[in-house]
């Protein structure tokens, strides 16, 4: 056993000593730790902006609710009629809350509708339109109601073209400080037809 550690000791003094870092390690390193801090500092500094910037926040909102509306169109069926409504009324509450600014998101559709009725954004076409759609999606939320197809095809159309009509105006895009009040369009598509309430058993 005292040999063991003997050799052991031994072996130890052979390994050679470690040399010390040149500097310019030192310095190559710290620069390198520099870089990485003003990179990221920068990335924040931009995702600020970004984020701060109603134009953005507006044409995100935009492509984000037709992207999730185009996702839910594929499943549209008499017997989900409720999930439907439960997933598209989210879509465009959540689309008029970064479009308008109109933070309201555990609020009920009447509380939603009078926030939305005080915002200078969104004109009076709008808020008719949207209060419409709301109540249909409510009802079928709510009031265990089912609807055809063809009617959650006219429920899904209004939304899109909701959102489509109330997008950010291309020229508001183009020019710092541009945020204007939803515009009316001419009408593209007929308001959702009310959904049906179900038919009692015999």
């Amino acid at each position: 056993m005292e040999q063991s550690a003997t050799n052991i000791i031994d072996d130890l003094r052979l390994l050679a000593e470690p040399h010390p870092l040149p500097p310019w390690f030192w310095f190559a390193l710290a620069l390198g730790v520099l870089a990485i801090i003003r990179l990221y500092q920068g990335w924040r500094e931009h995702q600020k902006r970004r984020r701060a910037d109603p134009r953005v926040v507006a044409e995100e909102a935009f492509e984000d609710a037709l992207e999730e509306l185009e996702k839910v169109h594929h499943d549209l069926s008499r017997e989900k009629s409720r999930p439907y409504a439960i997933a598209v009324s989210g879509i465009v509450r959540r689309y008029i809350e970064r479009r308008f600014a109109i933070h309201a998101p555990n609020r009920s559709t009447e509380e939603f509708l009078d926030e939305a009725q005080s915002s200078p954004l969104l004109n009076e076409k709008y808020r008719g339109q949207l209060g419409h759609f709301l109540k249909c999606c409510d009802f079928l939320k709510f009031a265990r109601g089912y609807a055809e197809v063809p009617e959650l095809e006219m429920l899904h159309e209004a939304a899109v073209v909701f959102v489509k009509e109330t997008r950010l105006p291309a020229e508001s895009l183009a020019r710092p400080g541009g945020v204007k009040t939803a515009e009316a369009a001419p009408p593209k598509a007929a308001n959702p037809a009310p959904a049906k309430t179900p038919e009692a058993a015999p």
